[in-house]
């Protein structure tokens, strides 16, 4: 029996948030691959989780105070301990890890990537062991350390092939200083000449990177879409949780919460929308969300907030609302892709309302499958939502099963896997299909850690 190729993904969050890399270890498991994701703790403690029949390690790839002084730290206020000498002996303990990190940071006159080197070391025995054919790093953020440690690997004599997947345009990266910005750029493009492919999420966003990365191929287009097969009927349903009957006017925004999302807009449209409720799925803990919640006293009644559902649920939770909202603000990395809602909200049939950024606006005007505002103007929201909600049928009428196909996650699998079965030059033995399910995380013991 021929033994399964393999592949090491890199990605520096949680993992668990991020869809498009559950997504990909679940589908190449799927396909026959043996997907091994290493994603960042903030933590020193690291552990072990699945999806499919891929195995996702989670490691401390980010700063964190020495384990000691952190423990102490804590148990001091966990006892409610007060003494004067024992303050002065926390803040003197504090105050030289800050002079340290000053001193270092003084010592380094150019700009690094944060944790470069660190995050080099404890990843590369890791790929030594593994011996991936693929090296797949998720974002600029991940790709100095893929590159890194496909170099090593190479210097071993391993024959192994770096993929950059582009989730985002660095220079529309709006927290990136200038240096930094230039630095990611420069490692960007250093790291996408060696590349054996580029994935991005769209074709505006390639037009882009054409020219960011300096590169004469166009990058594969793996769009972020929904799970079809893999979805799940959720075992909650948004309605009831709320407290509303399926009469009430429901608009619906899912995902993360900043400002540059726009939900003020729809939040400030409320009182225009008479007996419309709008409910957030996104972390009520999240800062942002705390403000809206704030924000909102005058129509406390009718916006509600509700807590994540697996990603796996997710479509069948939103099918019960009545419009999906994207009210983005005006950014460049928001002007040139399909967000990972907007698929979701399809499959879940739901007529979209999008702000007037670029390609979203442009592909609800192809579809017909919603309205467009102007970004921030309410008044011209309130026109759009009320245009939805009059004729609600009209616009779920644009998903036909065509449609549908081709805006799902099904459809980009079968352009991964033919990127990486061509760049690798195997042919894998499909798997049966596993369920779309994230296991529980396990700690790991600190022996194996090292």
């Amino acid at each position: 029996m021929n033994q399964a190729p393999k592949t090491l993904h890199i990605v520096l969050n949680g993992v668990t948030e991020d869809s498009r890399v559950l997504k990909c270890a679940w589908s190449l498991g799927n396909a026959g691959w043996d997907v091994t994701v290493i994603g960042a703790t903030a933590t020193a403690q690291s552990d072990s989780l699945s999806i499919g029949y891929s195995q996702i390690l989670r490691l401390p790839l980010k700063i964190v105070i020495a384990k000691g002084s952190k423990q102490s730290f804590l148990l001091l206020l966990i006892r409610g301990e007060r003494s004067e000498w024992l303050i002065k002996g926390i803040l003197r303990r504090l105050r030289r890890y800050r002079r340290k990190l000053f001193e270092k940071s003084k010592v380094k006159s150019e700009v690094v990537v944060p944790n470069l080197n660190r995050s080099v070391k404890i990843i590369t025995p890791i790929a030594m062991k593994l011996q991936p054919n693929i090296v797949h790093a998720h974002d600029y953020t991940a790709l100095p350390i893929a590159g890194a440690v496909v170099d090593a690997l190479r210097a071993k004599g391993k024959a192994v092939q770096l993929v950059y997947d582009a989730h985002e345009y660095v220079p529309g990266v709006a927290h990136l200083t200038v240096p930094m910005a230039a630095l990611y750029t420069k490692l960007e493009r250093q790291y996408s000449r060696k590349a054996a492919a580029v994935l991005s999420v769209s074709e505006p966003m390639n037009d882009l990177l054409m020219d960011q990365l300096q590169i004469t191929k166009r990058p594969t287009v793996v769009a972020n879409d929904p799970l079809v097969e893999g979805q799940q009927i959720s075992v909650r349903n948004l309605r009831e949780d709320i407290g509303i009957g399926a009469d009430i006017p429901l608009l619906v925004y899912s995902g993360a919460v900043a400002p540059q999302r726009g939900i003020q807009t729809a939040l400030s449209a409320l009182p225009q929308l008479a007996g419309v409720h709008l409910v957030l799925i996104a972390n009520p803990k999240n800062k942002s969300v705390i403000d809206l919640v704030e924000s909102a006293k005058d129509v406390a009644d009718r916006f509600h907030v509700v807590p994540y559902v697996p990603n796996s649920e997710l479509v069948s939770y939103l099918s019960t609302a009545d419009i999906g909202l994207i009210p983005i603000l005006h950014r460049l990395n928001h002007e040139i892709s399909l967000i990972t809602k907007f698929g979701e909200y399809m499959q879940a049939h739901l007529p979209i309302l999008v702000s007037d950024v670029k390609t979203m606006s442009a592909e609800v005007r192809k579809l017909g499958n919603g309205e467009v505002f102007v970004a921030e103007d309410v008044d011209d929201f309130v026109r759009a939502a009320k245009l939805v909600l009059n004729n609600p049928t009209h616009y779920r009428a644009a998903y036909s099963p065509e449609v549908l196909s081709e805006r799902s996650w099904e459809r980009q699998a079968e352009i991964l896997l033919a990127t990486y079965n061509q760049i690798a030059g195997v042919a894998p033995i499909a798997r049966a299909h596993m369920p779309f399910i994230v296991t529980e995380p396990v700690l790991l013991p600190e022996a194996s850690q090292n």
